[in-house]
C-alpha cells in the first residue's frame, strides 16, 4: 500500500459538541487543522468492544478495494503484529486528540502520531501489505481507514463514522 501520513482537519470543542448531538450546522469555528503530516490511530467502542484502525492517506490515481464506501474508505488489510505493537506503545503514552460519544453511544478516539520515525515505520511496514478483495472496487478517497481482518470482525455491523470527525486538510 502506498500510503503516507496526512495533515488533518479535527473538530473544535463546539466540533465534539456537534458530534455528540448529531448536530448538522458545522461552521468554520467547529473545525481546525492539526498541525504536522501525521497517521492517526483511531479507536471506536460500542457496548465493551473496541475497534482500532489506522487513518491515512491513499493516492488520489489508485482504485481501492473497501468494505464500507464513503468520504474515507474503510479497508481490510491481514494483521500486522508490528502494527499492532505500534498501536499498543503509542496509546499507552499519549492521550488522545479527540474522544467523542456520538448519539448512538459509539465512543471515537484519535491519537495523532507525532513522531517522525514511527510515521516512518508504519509507512515501511504497510508498503508491501495489499489490501484484501472485498466485494466493490471504487474510486480512491483522500483517506483510508486500514482495518485488519481480525478487528473488522468485532462488529456485526459496522459503526457509522461520523462525517466532521477527521478529514484532509487543504494547507
Amino acid at each position: 500500500m502506498q500510503i503516507k501520513p496526512f495533515t488533518a482537519l479535527l473538530p473544535t470543542a463546539s466540533g465534539l459538541t456537534k458530534i455528540q448531538t448529531a448536530a448538522t450546522d458545522w461552521n468554520a469555528d467547529d473545525q481546525h487543522v492539526q498541525p504536522g503530516e501525521s497517521y492517526y490511530w483511531y479507536e471506536l467502542t460500542h457496548n465493551g468492544i473496541h475497534q482500532w484502525r489506522l487513518i491515512a492517506s491513499w493516492p488520489v490515481d489508485q482504485t481501492v478495494t473497501t468494505m464500507v464506501p464513503g468520504t474515507i474508505n474503510t479497508v481490510l488489510y491481514q494483521q500486522q503484529p508490528v502494527i499492532e505493537m505500534l498501536i499498543d506503545d503509542w496509546v499507552g503514552h499519549f492521550a488522545p486528540v479527540a474522544e467523542v460519544t456520538d448519539p448512538q453511544n459509539v465512543t471515537h478516539r484519535l491519537w495523532q502520531i507525532t513522531e517522525s520515525e514511527v510515521n516512518a515505520d508504519i509507512t515501511a511496514t504497510m508498503a508491501p501489505v495489499t489490501p484484501q478483495k472485498t466485494w466493490l472496487t471504487t474510486v480512491s478517497t483522500p483517506l483510508v481507514m486500514l482495518v485488519a481482518t481480525t478487528e473488522w470482525q468485532k462488529f456485526p455491523e459496522a459503526p457509522t463514522i461520523p462525517e466532521q470527525l477527521i478529514a484532509m486538510a487543504t494547507v
